[in-house]
């Protein structure tokens, strides 16, 4: 991304050949409420469409997406460098599976709930949850899942009967209006959907602005500044955010298997995924070999123009991530950690490419550094048994997602269970994003709220309780006026309902079935003069 002063556009650089990809204008952070007004004004009309209209629509924004698969996977890897063969697939395949879930489920997730109530005074009653759409949402996404991030809360957000004003990132400009575009193609109306282009001021703008929940995707730092601007007109926030995810290796794990997935786990994207793996902790019966094979595999990565089908591995998508990558590498150095293969920048190309990189941690040395690496480098340790695996994988301030390698489902299944993390993949990694069931949430740092899945949809919504008594010809007796027979008949109900001493309950039906005909012959006297 390169601001233009003369033109006030944003350009769009490709990270392989550092050459221009296209430009848009750039917004007005002053322009930031009009925006939201026009959204607020169109949103009635949407809002009141119907849900059966909007998965119509949705059907239709899944179709284009589906013609249109390959040309949106080239803007990808044009954009921000990944493999083409990972943007087709990871990205745009799982978003037309994500858009045919959300609306195939639509009515089903969106209809009210009727809710059961176990108390006899309200058991008769007519009680559910309705869910309303919220109004105008502001959805800020990230630039290294341009499609599929942002698809996640606008799929919903739209069905749901929302506005929504979407923010790209600076560096993935045209993309985003890609998006916007097949909305617009496939009938959501122009007001509905508005994008806004440029950097941290615009996205301050859409967080001080009145849009009544905000959904960001980044860095655990800018969203606590999220959050800190959002908390004094109490905005609704949905954060998804950094990781530092581990791998546990077990002594029984496939060796050859899961050295070839911990690499996709911490490569693929040239390691620029939240829930990719950047901690590996191996029991020390399998670690040399695991390591052997994980750096003769991690040799073999073809990098390259991510448009060349024969590429493994792309550019890192900015000059900002490829410095700060150079600096993870150095300070590992530095520290006295083992560098096995790669930690270089590959000079004979000119975009922002950097060797794949295995560091090994000693057990008696320094820790890894408990920072999102976010880029193709990968740290691993040998470790005695589970409970030290375990242990050290735990030992971080982030919790979004993490991966158990074994030849045993239930040892991992275990295992997986006492990782703290909002999600956790036994004998794969990185792939539980683009389950469209999967509910996305991370703890720690790692985020606020949830994505993807019935919890991602009811994110959009307002979950309305709606209790109606159909007996409204007689009043309840805790109405006022409040007096002694109502304190009797509350102590002896109280005693009858929830004491576990029987004899105590059967003490109590002579005063409750006297209280009961009282109550009835005052309300058959209101009901006559009615």
């Amino acid at each position: 991304m390169t601001p233009d002063s003369r033109t006030d556009m944003i350009v769009s650089i490709n990270p392989s050949t550092l050459e221009e990809v296209g430009r848009v204008p750039h917004t007005h952070p002053e322009d930031v409420p009009d925006l939201v007004q026009k959204a607020r004004e169109a949103y009635p009309a949407w809002r009141d469409k119907g849900i059966d209209a909007r998965i119509e629509i949705m059907k239709r924004a899944q179709d284009l997406l589906l013609k249109q698969a390959e040309e949106i996977a080239e803007l990808i890897t044009l954009e921000m460098g990944r493999p083409f063969t990972e943007a087709l697939t990871v990205e745009v395949e799982a978003s037309v599976d994500l858009l045919y879930y959300d609306w195939k489920h639509a009515h089903r997730f969106l209809r009210n709930r009727r809710v059961w109530l176990h108390h006899p005074f309200f058991m008769l009653r007519k009680s559910y949850i309705h869910c309303q759409p919220l109004g105008v949402l502001t959805n800020i996404t990230p630039w290294n899942w341009p499609l599929l991030i942002p698809l996640g809360v606008i799929g919903p957000a739209l069905l749901s009967g929302n506005a929504m004003l979407f923010k790209p990132s600076e560096y993935t400009p045209l993309t985003g209006d890609r998006i916007r575009d097949l909305f617009i193609q496939a009938g959501v109306p122009e007001d509905i959907f508005i994008n806004l282009h440029g950097s941290s001021e615009v996205g301050q703008a859409l967080v001080f602005s009145d849009t009544e929940k905000v959904f960001f995707t980044g860095s655990t730092n800018v969203g606590q500044i999220v959050m800190e601007q959002g908390a004094p007109s109490l905005k609704k926030i949905v954060l998804e955010l950094g990781g530092h995810d581990p791998a546990i290796v077990c002594e029984d794990a496939d060796v050859d298997i899961s050295s070839s997935g911990v690499l996709w786990g911490a490569m693929n994207n040239c390691g620029q995924n939240c829930n990719g793996i950047e901690r590996v902790y191996m029991h020390e019966n399998v670690a040399d070999r695991f390591t052997d094979l994980l750096v003769e595999k991690t040799q073999k990565l073809r990098i390259g123009d991510g448009m060349d089908p024969d590429t493994d591995i792309g550019p890192l998508a900015t000059e900002l991530q490829f410095e700060k990558i150079l600096s993870v590498v150095q300070h590992a150095q530095k520290s006295g950690m083992e560098i096995l293969t790669g930690g270089n920048p590959i000079q004979d190309k000119k975009g922002y490419y950097f060797e794949p990189t295995v560091i090994r941690c000693d057990p008696s040395g320094p820790e890894i550094p408990d920072d999102e690496a976010f880029g193709p480098v990968v740290f691993v340790r040998s470790v005695q048994d589970d409970v030290e695996a375990i242990r050290l994988a735990n030992d971080s301030q982030f919790g979004l997602a993490g991966s158990v390698w074994t030849s045993n489902s239930r040892h991992g299944q275990r295992i997986a269970q006492q990782i703290e993390s909002g999600s956790v993949m036994v004998n794969d990694s990185v792939c539980s994003f683009g389950i469209t069931e999967a509910g996305w949430t991370g703890i720690k740092k790692s985020g606020v709220g949830w994505m993807h899945g019935e919890k991602g949809l009811d994110e959009m919504v307002n979950m309305q309780f709606i209790n109606i008594d159909t007996n409204s010809k007689s009043q309840n007796f805790w109405w006022f006026p409040y007096g002694p027979d109502v304190l009797k008949g509350i102590r002896v109900g109280m005693t009858l309902l929830f004491d576990r001493n029987w004899f105590k309950k059967l003490a109590t039906l002579p005063a409750i079935l006297c209280h009961l005909a009282g109550y009835l012959l005052i309300n058959r006297k209101q009901s006559k003069k009615l």
